[in-house]
């Protein structure tokens, strides 16, 4: 039942999702972030709460520099069942432009010099480590460190003024390859450099790590070192991995990303590194809302079963997704899956629970922004009913997500030598997708299907060598990363 403050908020009884921010309906912000601050200033942006989104049920509310909307597949829940799975689609845009002048940017630059980085690779990095070099300001920060069985810090929390880009250049200019992989010890000693207590809210804290290898000496264990990562953007940094080549753990390389709020890039040439690095670089400046985080607090009943494409953690009463960062004008699109059980006697409307975001407003000097939705649904036994409220823009993100993960078991799949079993997933794959465009044509559906015939198709040239196999899997494990972005 909407609270009176709020029921003037919706026009109809059909506009389905009850709005709440975290300051009720006092016209105050939402709840003040933990940290000292002068009395006059405030400590967070309240959240704005605006219209029903155009189309039919859902909201939209924006925080600072973030704008969260929350869509159900369905507007009107079919209670005639138990248990039942609700898909929620969270969409996240970053708003305004890119900051005039961009925030102070505090980076680490990790990069792999082990034996297999020799010849073209090798040059190819020291190349587009010069070209970012570049790019930073005199109030920038750099620390680079090489590793190989051994971890080297060449340069520690510099400022880039003339005489610290000179000594990054010759810093560069004289690594050469030897030895193995100590990826964990780099990563490890990379989060040692950014001092906490010297953090500034306006500052961007990065790590770029970059290796062709697999990890293979001191810490090795993907989640061990994906806890790390995790840890550390909570303090701030985020982590973004740059895997050149065919022999490096990929599995290692997403999980970093992902729990460090990052990116992961698969470069499988040297004639991409530089490419690919400016990209990376041009998406951190354009930076409009960092440390970007959505919990998830259930309603009895409730339960979170899936987040699609993004690190989360379970919690006995909902989730928390690590988000990462927004660009200016840039779109993330979360599908979460629930399952709610009907008690007895469930009728009218059933409240699903809360979405919360917090994030750093980089367009306002790193102030914390923060709100909050409470969620709430119809339900009904009414078959036509139920059939018209459906949302297709969000069936159709939801069989997006759920091709993108079939594309990462077949590559699994092929992995293990099981190319029956990956032609198999990718043919049941496009049959449902095939199916899902009949009933809601779209071209975002076309894509899709024709990615997983390509796909398909590919698995003949991959049974004929190793080299060509290992192609084929981190060609489409990318492609299943950002198809779930």
């Amino acid at each position: 039942m909407l609270t009176p403050c709020l029921s003037s908020l919706v026009p109809t009884v059909f506009t389905m999702f009850a709005l709440l921010v975290t300051s009720g309906c006092t016209g105050k912000g939402p709840v003040e972030p933990r940290r000292e601050v002068p009395a006059s200033e405030p400590t967070s942006q309240p959240a704005k709460t605006e219209a029903p989104v155009p189309g039919g049920l859902g909201w939209v509310m924006t925080s600072g520099s973030v704008q969260l909307e929350v869509l159900p597949q369905f507007e009107v829940l079919d209670r005639r069942s138990g248990t039942l799975d609700v898909h929620l689609l969270l969409r996240l845009r970053g708003m305004g432009e890119a900051v005039g002048e961009r925030p102070p940017l505090d980076l680490a630059v990790v990069l792999d010099r082990s034996g297999s980085m020799a010849g073209e690779k090798l040059l190819a990095v020291k190349q587009a480590t010069l070209d970012l070099l570049k790019e930073l300001k005199p109030h920038d920060r750099l620390t680079l460190i090489a590793y190989d069985n051994d971890v080297e810090v060449l340069a520690e929390h510099v400022l880039v003024d003339d005489a610290g880009r000179k000594a990054a250049r010759k810093a560069v200019l004289g690594i050469e390859t030897r030895g193995g992989t100590a990826l964990g010890p780099a990563l490890f000693r990379g989060f040692e450099a950014f001092d906490p207590k010297t953090r500034k809210e306006d500052e961007l804290r990065h790590l770029l790590l970059l290796s062709d290898g697999q990890a293979n000496e001191g810490e090795k264990d993907p989640l061990v070192l994906g806890q790390r990562a995790r840890e550390n953007f909570g303090l701030g940094v985020s982590v973004s991995t740059l895997g050149v080549g065919l022999d490096y753990n990929e599995e290692l390389m997403t999980r970093l990303a992902d729990q460090g709020g990052g990116r992961y890039h698969f470069i499988p040439g040297t004639d991409a590194i530089s490419r690919v690095l400016s990209d990376e670089f041009a998406g951190l400046v354009a930076t409009v809302a960092s440390g970007l985080e959505v919990t998830m607090q259930m309603a009895p009943g409730v339960q979170v079963r899936q987040v699609y494409g993004y690190s989360w953690q379970e919690s006995p009463q909902g989730a928390s997704i690590l988000v990462g960062s927004l660009a200016a004008q840039q779109v993330r699109e979360i599908v979460v899956r629930l399952q709610v059980n009907f008690g007895t006697g469930s009728t009218g409307q059933l409240a699903l629970g809360t979405v919360a975001l917090k994030a750093k407003d980089q367009t306002q000097q790193g102030r914390p922004v923060d709100g909050k939705l409470a969620l709430s649904v119809p339900t009904s036994v009414d078959a036509e009913e139920i059939r018209r409220a459906e949302r297709t823009e969000v069936t159709v993100r939801v069989a997006e997500v759920e091709s993108a993960a079939q594309l990462q078991a077949a590559a699994v799949a092929v992995d293990g030598g099981d190319y029956d079993k990956a032609r198999q997933v990718l043919k049941d794959s496009v049959l449902a997708l095939e199916k899902q465009q009949k009933a809601t044509p779209s071209p975002k559906l076309s894509k899709q299907i024709e990615e997983l015939k390509e796909a398909e198709s590919g698995l003949d040239a991959a049974r004929k060598s190793t080299e060509q196999a290992k192609i084929y899997g981190k060609q489409s494990k990318a492609k299943a990363y950002k198809m779930g972005k």
